[in-house]
């Protein structure tokens, strides 16, 4: 049974633990892949990158089986030109979109009718290099925040607002063409709220930040652009098989 088109404002949240991403279901990934996603997988020289790439394939080819009748290994994507993965216009589908982040330990993808959607995953224990990090990715005025703050607390914020500000310029589908230093967030706000500075140019008022801490010990941030600024954000765990695609 299929699952259908998500409703109006809901984004499903399916994310992949990676503690458990055992041989069988390395080898059901690498079934689905297509002969691009084979080389690329094929030239990760990092163990831990190539099994986030295998289970992200495997969990967005088998994901959006669960909401159309397409086969997983039949899915074909296309790429903007900042590197934005959509769904190939040859497939006639333009009501789904989806957004990927993986990270050490986790993959994650963004299910929803709404084009501009992104996210980002980060686990929330690191603590190396975050003052190198806070200087590419914080505004003055969110640094001096993180500065005076330690400990878990610390790395929650910066951690929380690289993830909105990641999940940010990916909906835009420009990446790290936007300056994430110019996506100022207020974070005491509930749900958080953002305003923009030079260079980016956008009305704050479209957009709508969530920020979710997973189970798996990593912290998820969603931005879309949805209609109304409520959307629905329904966290679903699974694994990279994903059972919608067998249902």
């Amino acid at each position: 049974m299929k699952q259908g088109h998500p409703g109006r404002g809901q984004v499903d949240l399916w994310y992949v633990p990676l503690d458990d991403f055992g041989a069988d279901e390395q080898a059901a990934c690498l079934r689905l892949l297509s002969p691009p996603e084979r080389e690329r997988h094929d030239a990760f020289k990092s163990e831990s990158a190539r099994l986030q790439h295998l289970a992200a394939r495997g969990l967005i080819r088998t994901t959006l089986s669960g909401y159309r009748d397409i086969a997983p290994e039949h899915w074909r994507f296309g790429a903007n030109r900042y590197g934005r993965p959509f769904i190939d216009d040859s497939l006639g589908i333009d009501d789904l979109h989806f957004s990927l982040s993986h990270t050490h330990g986790l993959v994650a993808c963004a299910v929803a009718a709404i084009a501009e959607i992104g996210v980002d995953v980060e686990p929330r224990d690191r603590d190396a290099g975050l003052d190198e990090l806070a200087a590419a990715v914080l505004s003055p005025r969110e640094r001096l925040r993180f500065e005076a703050m330690n400990g878990q607390a610390r790395r929650d914020f910066f951690f929380t607002s690289w993830t909105l500000k990641e999940a940010y310029v990916k909906a835009r589908g420009m990446g790290l063409a936007l300056p994430m230093k110019s996506v100022v967030l207020d974070l005491e706000a509930l749900p958080p709220l953002a305003h923009f500075t030079d260079p980016i140019e956008d009305d704050p008022s479209r957009w709508a930040f969530r920020s979710l801490h997973l189970a798996s010990g990593h912290i998820a941030g969603i931005a879309t652009a949805v209609p109304g600024g409520k959307p629905e954000i329904v966290p679903r765990r699974t694994r990279a098989i994903n059972p919608p695609a067998r249902r």
